[in-house]
């Protein structure tokens, strides 16, 4: 009977062709049982030939192909098909530091209801260069300790998850939700977890020098209300699993204010502005203190002119154009 992986790395690849070699070789550079998962999205490039190559050479990796559904989809069928005890997400243009991962994966034991949070490094153009991104160091929260405090992270990429905590309670990446979505999963895990221990020890290369990168790519309508669409996707799970919505409080205020400081920008349609309207709503049903928010008050009354003085407002603030 073969060995349970200890750890699932899960790669979704989109027109990753200049990139995912360098991603899958940094990966199995791990010397421990690990598998690589990784999810073709479609890509219309070189991608899964290249894949196709590696595995030639790394017998642990596994590959499987979709139609473009975009990222939460792709790891959404990562998580279907990982045998690991522990999941880690690695995006297709960045790298694991393998050592580092060595270190943490010798720490950690078997999976339970512990998810660990470990810093990460920025990769930018020089003379910025390597830039580390520190977490608190051996400290254990509850998840509502943890919540509440600014060492939240908002990407997956920074944390290791045990995939029964997954499984059991069938926690998936919101697909249809083009932002913000790493802060869905990750609030819905932590939600159910009974800890977060952080580590401040960099397990990932986050990797600034690609400027067509996902992440860079999309300032759609649909990218630009996803924080919104993400708030509204936790409290629905918060619902379900008969989660307290005060304990994701603060998240889902973050996530609000993250869309009035930086996505109200660019042209509405009469259709948009009452999406935006709608989704806030829904959203201050169950957050008092979204409820209460002048800026609320304003959008509910009228989106258009609220998103006017918005503008006005991060300009004086924030020196936001």
């Amino acid at each position: 009977m073969a060995e349970i992986p200890k750890l699932s790395i899960i790669i979704p690849a989109y027109q990753a062709e200049k990139f995912i070699t360098n991603t899958i070789s940094k990966a199995c550079e791990i010397h421990k049982q690990i598998e690589i998962v990784i999810v073709n999205d479609g890509s219309k490039d070189n991608t899964l030939n290249v894949c196709t190559e590696l595995q030639r050479l790394y017998p642990s990796l596994k590959i499987f192909t979709q139609p473009n559904k975009g990222v939460s989809a792709a790891r959404n069928l990562g998580i279907k098909h990982a045998q690991g005890q522990w999941i880690f997400f690695c995006d297709a243009d960045d790298w694991i530091d393998a050592p580092n991962m060595e270190i943490i994966l010798n720490r950690i034991g078997k999976a339970k209801d512990t998810i660990y949070l470990m810093a990460m490094n920025f990769v930018n153009p020089q003379p910025k260069g390597v830039v580390l991104h520190p977490v608190p160091n051996e400290v254990s929260f509850t998840p509502d300790e943890f919540l509440s405090s600014l060492s939240f992270q908002g990407s997956s990429c920074n944390y290791l998850f045990p995939a029964d905590l997954i499984h059991k309670n069938h926690i998936t990446f919101p697909e249809g939700i083009l932002n913000a979505e790493d802060q869905s999963f990750n609030i819905k895990c932590i939600c159910c977890s009974k800890n977060v221990y952080s580590i401040n020890l960099p397990i990932y290369n986050y990797n600034h020098l690609n400027e067509s990168s996902a992440s860079h790519s999309n300032k759609s309508f649909k990218w630009r209300i996803g924080p919104l669409e993400s708030a509204l996707d936790i409290i629905k799970f918060c619902i379900k699993k008969g989660i307290d919505i005060q304990i994701v409080s603060t998240q889902i205020k973050r996530l609000v204010e993250y869309y009035y400081l930086y996505h109200i920008y660019g042209t509405h349609s009469t259709q948009e502005l009452k999406q935006i309207r709608s989704l806030l709503v829904q959203i201050a049903g169950y957050c008092p203190t979204i409820s209460k928010s002048p800026k609320f008050q304003v959008m509910k009354v009228n989106p258009k002119f609220g998103l006017f003085l918005l503008k006005k407002y991060n300009k004086f603030k924030f020196n936001k154009k």
